[in-house]
């Protein structure tokens, strides 16, 4: 076998919880409102309920992230988080479809969240540890091609398997984690590829969450960055169906097949953007993106037709899923030794502080920037709420003094080991 597939089975080994990841959460997200509908007729009561995530996302990630820099197991310093959190999510996807209770559901949908959070910053982190600087472009690839398919998976095949039976998708997202743990634990159990130090050097933990803030301008930088990225996207993902209904008065249907343009630019934008970020330079690649994204929302906010709306949105969404594919890219490069969870942390912090204000910050927009989009009953202030926030994060982003390698040769020695790494699991 050639060393690009094996170091492609790897990355993708490595990827594959990923999509169980991304899989169960949005089952979760979309399907258990409907099962809470059935244990309350208040939409807060439900929202509460689902929204609880933003609680635990603020919080857990830094704890989780910097526990795993400084635990010792045979298994490792993160796999051990995956085994304890994969029951902790398993579970309540499993048990959810058969709960009749409110206070039954919110247990369950919280005690998932805790799992999903203490099993995702330390899985994060092995992308830090695990993969040579060189080809960090492509391994996040491989994670927004199996994050897109989870989200697809779960939004199309999802629906069909619930009409079938109501437990099905739940059931199906849980084996699905469960499996994709077995594969993460049977590649990189007892393993470890640190292409900086040499293989007889212990690895000691790094400097925590606390001096990581206080001390690296750069750090400060990145989570100010990704926060601006996750609050455009959580924003756009709140309100893009009701700007196409509302705002353009087109069906529902419509809409959905809007969704579907976006899901499939975001899976092939990340398949390529991998690999050409490897060869050109995260950093750079993230510029080009992030002027063509936000400055194709910002020109979004004068549209008002449908059609014209089409025209532009096949390169928006490609530019958008680049810049969402690529973040934990640039954060690998100013990752310092034996610090990959406490930065993974930070990286879940970052985004959950956007996902909390991003629904906020956009629907203060609207209700106060409606008189001057009367063309799209107010919708068209949208764009503006979420094409700023992109264009905003340029400065930090080049802050950032991460430096950028090479593209390398299979044969580079760096490579070799992650060869090796693939061939010995």
């Amino acid at each position: 076998m050639s060393p690009a597939p094996r170091v492609g089975r790897f990355l993708g080994a490595l990827a594959l919880p990923t999509f169980a990841l991304a899989l169960g959460i949005s089952v979760l997200t979309t399907y258990a409102p409907l099962l809470l509908g059935e244990a309350t007729s208040s939409a807060g009561a439900i929202g509460i309920a689902v929204g609880a995530e933003g609680a635990f996302a603020l919080f857990l990630p830094l704890l989780i992230g910097s526990l795993s820099d400084r635990t010792q197991s045979r298994f490792g310093r993160r796999i051990p988080y995956a085994l304890v959190g994969v029951p902790l999510l398993v579970a309540p996807l499993a048990i959810l479809p058969f709960a009749h209770g409110y206070a039954e559901t919110v247990a369950l949908v919280s005690l998932f969240f805790i799992g999903y959070h203490i099993y995702y910053p330390p899985y994060q982190a092995l992308f830090a540890e695990l993969v040579p600087a060189t080809h960090q472009g492509r391994a996040q690839g491989w994670q927004g091609v199996m994050r897109g398919l989870g989200l697809g998976v779960a939004l199309v095949a999802g629906g069909l398997l619930l009409s079938v039976w109501t437990p099905l998708p739940f059931l199906l997202a849980a084996a699905a984690a469960v499996l994709a743990t077995v594969v993460l634990v049977r590649e990189v159990r007892g393993k470890t590829l640190a292409p900086v130090a040499a293989p007889d050097v212990p690895r000691v933990p790094g400097p925590g969450v606390l001096r990581l803030v206080r001390e690296r301008p750069d750090v400060r930088a990145f989570v100010a960055a990704n926060a601006l990225w996750e609050l455009s996207f959580m924003g756009l993902k709140t309100f893009i169906v009701l700007f196409v209904v509302k705002g353009l008065g087109e069906s529902v249907g419509t809409a959905s097949a809007v969704m579907g343009v976006v899901a499939g630019a975001y899976v092939i934008a990340a398949f390529g953007a991998g690999r050409l970020a490897d060869s050109i330079g995260v950093h750079r690649l993230m510029r080009v993106s992030i002027w063509v994204y936000g400055v194709g929302l910002l020109v979004g906010a004068g549209l008002s037709s449908f059609g014209s709306f089409l025209i532009g949105l096949p390169l928006i969404a490609l530019a958008g899923a680049v810049v969402m594919t690529l973040p934990y890219g640039i954060l690998v490069g100013i990752t310092p030794a034996g610090a990959e969870g406490a930065l993974s942390g930070l990286f879940g912090f970052s985004r959950a502080l956007g996902a909390v204000l991003g629904p906020i910050v956009v629907g203060v927009a609207i209700d106060v920037l409606a008189p001057v989009f009367p063309a799209t009953n107010g919708y068209g202030a949208m764009w503006i709420a979420i094409g700023a926030p992109i264009l905003l994060s340029l400065p930090f982003l080049n802050a950032l003094k991460a430096e950028e390698p090479e593209a390398v040769e299979a044969a580079d020695p760096v490579v070799a080991a992650i060869d090796d790494l693939a061939l010995a699991a």
